[in-house]
């Protein structure tokens, strides 16, 4: 295997990440080219201009996967992605297909605004996008790009942060990271015109709750030792 060096995000990623967010959501299955590539692309600047932490792997000079965090305390984002952002979905509602598109972002940005709000908690940061090309899944690089974000997390002192994710994503990868899920929905919603069938979910990493959990599995170690204890 050759060697993945991981480092902040430059501007030259850009065609690489888009094209992993082509190939991850199959956007031109959906759409036709030109659309599903200007959607790809107005996507990854949302999420960049949304960011305060960015973390790509790179192979062969290639970035082929890429992890972003949000410091929600911080309100100093960058300027240029958020004006490209604007750019991209104005380009986009130039065309029918477009303001389908268009569309989809809007209900999405919908359905994650109430999983959020259906919360007690308040969070101090979010995983806010995350994706690997899929020839690169299962060598480590998920596991490396995330064990980096956390890390992040820790020196801006941030104990609770979420993730959005839904079905077509491998939503089981923060389950074994030790994130909880805590809010589910499901809904059908267009796209491009055929509706289709989709469960979005919100997890959470909180130390009070693993703090818990803990407690929980020390507690019942404890119980099934006294048990071993009284039977022998």
């Amino acid at each position: 295997m050759e060697q993945i060096i991981y480092r902040p995000y430059k501007k030259q990623d850009f065609g690489a990440l888009s094209e992993i967010i082509n190939i991850t959501w199959e956007h031109e299955k959906n759409y036709s080219q030109s659309t599903a590539i200007r959607l790809s692309n107005a996507y990854l600047r949302i999420c960049l201009a949304e960011q305060t932490f960015t973390q790509v792997a790179v192979c062969k000079g290639k970035a082929v996967g890429i992890i972003m965090g949000n410091n929600l305390h911080c309100t100093s984002k960058p300027l240029i992605p958020h004006l490209q952002a604007k750019k991209d979905m104005l380009i986009l509602s130039m065309t029918s297909e477009g303001r389908r598109a268009a569309h989809f972002f809007e209900e999405l940005d919908k359905i994650y605004g109430r999983l959020l709000s259906a919360q007690s908690r308040q969070y101090g940061g979010e995983l806010s996008f995350f994706a690997i090309h899929p020839n690169y899944r299962g060598l480590g690089i998920g596991k490396e790009l995330y064990y980096r974000f956390q890390n992040y997390m820790d020196s801006v002192r941030i104990e609770d942060f979420y993730v959005f994710t839904d079905t077509t994503c491998n939503y089981g990868f923060y389950e074994h990271q030790g994130m909880i899920r805590c809010g589910t929905e499901k809904i059908t919603i267009p796209v491009n015109g055929k509706q289709s069938d989709f469960l979005f979910f919100i997890y959470e990493n909180s130390k009070s709750v693993q703090t818990i959990n803990e407690t929980s599995n020390l507690s019942q170690d404890k119980k099934l030792n006294n048990r071993t204890n009284a039977n022998t």
